[in-house]
């Protein structure tokens, strides 16, 4: 198998191995049913520890990479071979066959063509006035991604968010409390769901809280990590509650040590201080052209976190059963 171990780079060894098989996958030089080899064995031919190869492997496991039969070994997972272009395409086919099916029993019901058109089309309608009419109190710690999740949703979704700070959260207060009544769904990250719980109940709150997973870019992390002991390493953002989040990104792949700097100001001569200083800037996506505009040859890495497509779908879902309960109530 074509993987290669770098014990200098700083990148902790599961990761990269997790890593070059995700590659060697995309280039399709493991096909989806073929057979890893055993983790004695590869842990043998990489001449690192068996628990670094087990640990690799239960993450690309619980990622839907690779696929573990008992008895028989490790393969790798059949979707992983579909391109994003295959994968949607399977979504549309889906669909369509729902629709055929629609359509089949509205004419067995006696409705023609035109009137399944039209029903459908008043019914899509309904649908995209509810969705743009629902109110979402999306809750974090920081601005950063509070502006990049409000983004995902409304690109995703088409929602009507309202982002609000964590601590302005817990606070409370009476505009806190009247923000709650005028809102349809709170939405928060896994990291905050338990203190938003609490405060939630105690404002006395009755709207679904739908937990979200975010995660890092592991492609820029792994671009950090490498540099360490290079140089020194800056980090830009809009805020300093997401130096936190940042660093908790880099112990979750294993790395505890790497010193980085931080700085949110936006004054000019304050940044080209803090840029001359580094040799590396690690820059929020969203403050990355003002940055690179005034740091010359300067190495920059844009970094940000990403919703997963399964927490859209879960915001989907709760959306759904607000409309349902919306019709029960209507039909009182």
């Amino acid at each position: 198998m074509e993987i290669s171990i770098d014990k200098t780079s700083g990148v902790p060894l599961y990761i990269q191995i997790k890593e070059q098989v995700k590659n060697l996958i995309q280039e399709e030089v493991l096909l989806p049913g073929e057979k890893m080899p055993p983790e004695r064995e590869l842990a043998e031919l990489l001449e690192v520890s068996r628990n670094t190869v087990s640990t690799a492997f239960k993450e690309l496991e619980q990622e839907g990479v690779l696929l573990v039969e008992q008895g028989r070994g490790t393969f790798i997972k059949e979707q992983e071979r579909k391109t994003k272009a295959e994968k949607t395409d399977g979504r549309k086919e889906k669909v369509l066959r729902l629709i055929d099916l629609a359509l089949e029993e509205s004419l067995d019901l006696g409705f023609t063509i035109g009137q399944f058109i039209a029903l459908a089309t008043v019914r899509a309608r309904e649908k995209e006035e509810f969705l743009m009419k629902a109110r979402i109190l999306f809750i974090d710690c920081n601005q950063e991604q509070l502006h990049n999740f409000a983004r995902e949703f409304r690109e995703n979704i088409q929602l009507d968010i309202v982002p609000l700070l964590l601590k302005e959260f817990l606070a409370g207060g009476t505009c806190i409390e009247r923000l709650l009544k005028q809102v349809d769904l709170v939405v928060t990250t896994m990291t905050h769901l338990s203190e938003v719980t609490t405060q939630f109940e105690n404002l006395g709150g009755r709207q679904e809280i739908v937990p979200v997973a975010a995660q890092p870019r592991i492609e820029s992390l792994i671009r950090v990590t490498r540099f360490a002991g290079k140089g020194k390493i800056g980090l830009i953002a809009l805020s300093p509650e997401f130096a936190p989040v940042v660093k908790r990104a880099l112990e979750k792949i294993g790395v505890y040590d790497l010193t980085i700097d931080f700085t949110f100001s936006s004054n000019p001569e304050e940044l080209e201080e803090f840029i001359a200083t580094h040799d590396l800037l690690l820059v929020y996506s969203k403050r990355y052209r003002e940055i690179k505009a005034i740091a010359g040859e300067k190495e920059i890495i844009s970094y940000w976190h990403e919703l997963d497509r399964g927490s859209i779908t879960l915001i989907r879902k709760a959306i759904e059963r607000l409309e349902l309960d919306k019709g029960r109530r209507d039909k009182k």
